[in-house]
């Protein structure tokens, strides 16, 4: 049965960070979900989310500055330290709350040298992410973002990171499908959910256009979920929206 995981770096955030696993508890979760960093005390939000009783089922590594639209660097071999360190870092923390996944984002183009380099380097650290992976009984997923919102994303489709997939060939290696992103590239979440089914490690949500809740947008949540549910997916769907006002208020998918 697929569940419902709350995204608390976007939902609770009128709380800090170390308030929001036990919030998301109460509110209905079971397990819940993070960008990095997950607070500005990595072990104190360890404590927290064992003291709320909640699983945790994915959590992105450092990608850099996002807020500099930094995507993380997987493609630029002067970068592989940074790489190494945050999915490091990353695997250490999920392995400490018994999350089965982490999203290492591949980072964008730059100019100084041709793309197909660029991805050419991207498996070859992806790769080695997944040893790494393997030896923490951990998933590394790679995420598609839209070129939309983000026009010098590497990866901005599932068929461009399935391609990788397909040459990275590496079991602890698998796609992050965020059915906001399909969307707002101009895809079909249902029918891309049904063509790579069977590559996706982990899933997210979020209505299109608007990246809202559900009910906001022309991505019915409901067929999300049936069409993870027919391709055998039974890992946990991220709820990674923007709430616009109070979380609790968006809710009501938990109870229906």
């Amino acid at each position: 049965m697929i569940r419902f995981s709350g995204h608390v770096s976007m939902l609770f955030t009128d709380l800090p960070a170390l308030d929001r696993p036990a919030a998301a508890k109460a509110a209905g979760f079971s397990v819940i979900e993070s960008w990095w960093p997950v607070a500005d005390d990595a072990d104190a939000w360890v404590g927290a989310v064992e003291a709320a009783g909640v699983g945790v089922s994915c959590l992105n590594a450092d990608g850099g500055d996002i807020a500099a639209g930094e995507r993380g660097f997987c493609n630029l071999a002067e970068r592989d330290a940074d790489t190494y360190r945050a999915v490091g870092e990353a695997l250490r923390l999920a392995m400490a709350v018994g999350s089965p996944c982490v999203n290492m984002l591949p980072g964008l183009v730059v100019d100084d040298r041709p793309r197909e380099a660029q991805v050419d380097h991207a498996v070859e650290v992806y790769r080695a992410l997944g040893t790494m992976a393997t030896a923490c009984n951990v998933t590394i997923v790679v995420e598609p973002i839209n070129a939309v919102d983000v026009p010098a994303y590497l990866l901005p489709t599932p068929a461009d990171v399935a391609a990788l997939l397909e040459r990275v060939a590496h079991p602890s290696v698998r796609m992050l499908f965020d059915a906001y992103h399909c969307a707002r590239a101009g895809l079909d979440p249902v029918a891309e959910i049904t063509r790579f089914g069977h590559l996706i490690g982990h899933a997210q949500y979020a209505d299109c256009p608007g990246r809202g809740a559900p009910g906001t947008g022309d991505v019915p949540l409901d067929d999300i979920v049936g069409a993870l549910a027919a391709v055998g997916y039974r890992g946990a769907l991220g709820m990674e929206y923007n709430p616009g006002g109070p979380t609790l208020d968006t809710l009501g998918y938990l109870t229906a």
